[in-house]
């Protein structure tokens, strides 16, 4: 509970910010928004000056240190006990809930189970924390690394997840998972190999045909490279697979 009494805060970077208490929603300015996501994106309380100099690179640090000031003093006016400061550093509140760090929690769950401990009924949570960007629409520098871990975090996780329902031939569960890794990083091989690979599990041979094609020609166009040969490999031992079973009658 905040010990303010305006209940537990919720932080959300994915997709948007979002700062919302257990009343209502905050509405924060873009420089509270930035200075927020800086605090809570951290493992460790920031120095005052370190964050100054993030939020206002080209101010002078007298000047950086008395807007940062400013917009520490208005941050708690919106949205009390957000935020816990000392004469040095600045911290989110120990009561504050975010997403994101609820979404690396099951990241590493997942790495550390290999996707072995997933049920059925734990996709609805994973779904909603892996299938989102990190702050989409912000650009700023210091963001990018955050950004660029993240996707690729997502990405892994999505294939782990979705080779891991491939095993138990859930067939449209892959499919979600794999696209949804696609659609993240859409050049990357290995969700497309997986939901071939279901397609043929299932029967959905066109399907699967038609999803190799469609990878085919985007890595060609993007990059004018040719998929590795795993796919077509998957397809020809299907056919040989197929005409075996048909030469049987």
């Amino acid at each position: 509970m905040n010990p303010t009494g305006s209940g537990i805060v919720h932080i959300s970077l994915l997709p948007g910010f979002v700062c919302r208490t257990d009343q209502r929603v905050a509405e924060l300015s873009d420089i509270q928004q930035r200075l927020v996501v800086a605090l809570v994106l951290g493992e460790r309380p920031m120095r005052r000056g370190d964050l100054a100099a993030r939020l206002w690179p080209d101010v002078p640090p007298a000047r950086a240190g008395a807007r940062l000031r400013q917009t520490l003093w208005r941050l708690n006016q919106a949205t009390p006990g957000l935020l816990e400061t000392t004469h040095t550093t600045v911290a989110p509140a120990d009561h504050v809930e975010v997403d994101y760090r609820t979404a690396a929690r099951l990241v590493s769950a997942v790495s550390g189970t290999g996707g072995g401990a997933v049920g059925g009924a734990w996709m609805p949570h994973a779904w909603s924390v892996l299938r989102h960007p990190l702050l989409h629409g912000w650009d700023h520098d210091w963001l990018v690394p955050f950004q660029e871990k993240w996707k690729l975090q997502r990405v892994q996780t999505l294939e782990q997840l979705a080779e891991t329902f491939l095993q138990r031939r859930q067939h449209s569960t892959v499919l979600e998972l794999a696209d949804a890794a696609a659609q993240a990083d859409p050049l990357r091989e290995g969700p497309r190999r997986i939901a071939v690979q279901s397609c043929l599990y299932a029967g959905e041979v066109a399907d699967a045909h038609r999803r190799y094609r469609h990878y085919r020609e985007l890595l060609f166009s993007e990059l004018g490279v040719a998929p590795s040969g795993a796919i077509p490999q998957l397809l020809k031992q299907d056919r040989e697979r197929q005409l075996s079973l048909a030469a049987e009658y």
